[in-house]
């Protein structure tokens, strides 16, 4: 019996040990490593199933966010503007912009803007086209914290004839978390065309057999005097089955009721609900779903609120402080809108979106390695992407510059347009 017991006890022991080791492993590849990190969660997921997997990587955030908050309280963490943090690469080409001194240069915010001067990336080369009577600039963004510069837009990406088609900025939405900056990026869809490329592999269901896909994208839009930037799609297949749609493959079939991006032939995009404000029509060219909208009409949808893994994580509940990003589109239907930052839950997001007037608004993928967005420029002889947060998305930054296995967006520019 004693013999029984001790190997009883040793057992325990070792799973215990085991246990403990993996949340290390997580933790350490999480924070440090996000591509290992990425791919350990999906190992995990092979050996000890979704669930499991779900309730160690929220765990492991919430030990991550208490970390944060220590750090932030004792002054060993500040907050900064996020293209701040660390320069562009040496190699990369760029301009030093000053930021607007007038009030007429920027969307009106309650803060002065930056003293200090911000990098546009140039890219080249562009169509030559003659400048708009009227500059372009995104709506107001509305301030939420005390970091100077914060709800200022800031010259992005220009064309060849330096005409700014997309500007940056961010905010601090979340008062808990001071540290957590979202970054928001303004396209102008009058100058700009979004795409979607469906990934070599995802999103797909398990078990159903579609065609081939590259999960590159077209190489009518590869050009470097087109394409723009690239950033992240939306959820694995396997995470929520939420409808994916490119070059007439349909990697998923729609839901009802679920949060819709949809591109048309002539480049007009628009977001809903698929059933509702988007309908099934062959001048659709792509459409992806994720989740439920997050805006709808100028509000924030009350669901926000229910933390639930159905609505806003697949496996993570909206209340898990990770990553997150999201897309949404102006009142008027002109702008789009790409939102990224850290130490995210659901209702965070949403609050930034809507400190950016969007009018509906919608949740791409989350966690650190997934969410990722870079400006694409050239070099000459080949495109080079420059991530838009310099030190968080440094991983992989051309993943999307050649076939990838998970789906993504590109945003390229319009030929011909004045």
């Amino acid at each position: 019996m004693k013999s029984r017991f001790k190997f009883l006890w040793r057992g325990c022991l070792i799973g215990l040990a085991v246990v403990v080791c993996l949340f290390i492993v997580l933790y350490l590849s999480v924070s440090a490593f996000p591509s290992f990190g990425a791919q350990s969660s999906d190992f995990l997921r092979g050996i000890i199933g979704d669930q499991a997997t779900a309730q160690l990587e929220m765990f492991i955030f919430q030990v991550q966010d208490a970390v944060h908050q220590v750090e932030y309280n004792l002054g060993l963490q500040k907050a900064q503007a996020p293209w701040q943090a660390a320069s562009l690469k040496p190699s990369a080409t760029v301009q030093d912009t000053p930021a607007p001194a007038t009030p007429s240069a920027v969307a009106p915010s309650p803060l002065p803007a930056l003293e200090t001067t911000t990098p546009e990336v140039t890219l080249t080369p562009r169509p030559t086209v003659s400048p708009t009577a009227i500059p372009w600039i995104p709506g107001p963004v509305i301030a939420q914290g005390t970091l100077q510069g914060e709800g200022v837009w800031i010259p992005y990406i220009s064309d060849d004839a330096g005409e700014t088609v997309a500007y940056r900025t961010f905010i601090q939405p979340d008062p808990k978390r001071p540290y957590t900056l979202v970054a928001i990026v303004a396209f102008n869809l009058a100058r700009t065309r979004l795409g979607y490329v469906l990934g070599k592999i995802d999103p797909t269901i398990k078990g159903t057999v579609t065609p081939a896909r590259s999960g590159a994208i077209p190489k009518a839009d590869f050009r470097p005097d087109l394409l723009l930037a690239t950033f992240n799609g939306g959820f694995k297949g396997e995470h929520g089955a939420f409808g994916a749609m490119s070059g007439g493959i349909v990697a998923i079939p729609p839901r009802d009721g679920l949060a819709t991006v949809a591109i048309y032939d002539d480049g007009t995009v628009k977001m809903g609900e698929w059933g509702k404000d988007i309908l099934p029509s062959p001048r659709i060219l792509a459409w992806r779903q994720n989740c439920r909208l997050i805006i709808q009409d100028s509000q924030i949808n009350p669901l926000v609120y229910v933390d639930s893994a159905v609505y806003w994580g697949a496996n993570l509940n909206g209340a898990t402080v990770t990553w997150r990003s999201g897309l949404a589109l102006s009142p008027d239907g002109n702008t789009l809108y790409y939102f990224a930052g850290p130490s995210m839950k659901a209702d965070i997001l949403a609050q930034a979106m809507m400190a950016a007037g969007v009018k509906v608004g919608m949740q791409l993928d989350i966690n650190n390695y997934w969410v990722h967005f870079a400006a694409v420029r050239s070099d000459g002889s080949k495109m080079i992407a420059d991530p838009l947060f310099p030190v968080d998305m440094k991983f992989d930054v051309d993943r999307y510059l050649k076939p990838y296995a998970r789906d993504f967006f590109y945003v390229e520019l319009k030929e011909g347009t004045p």
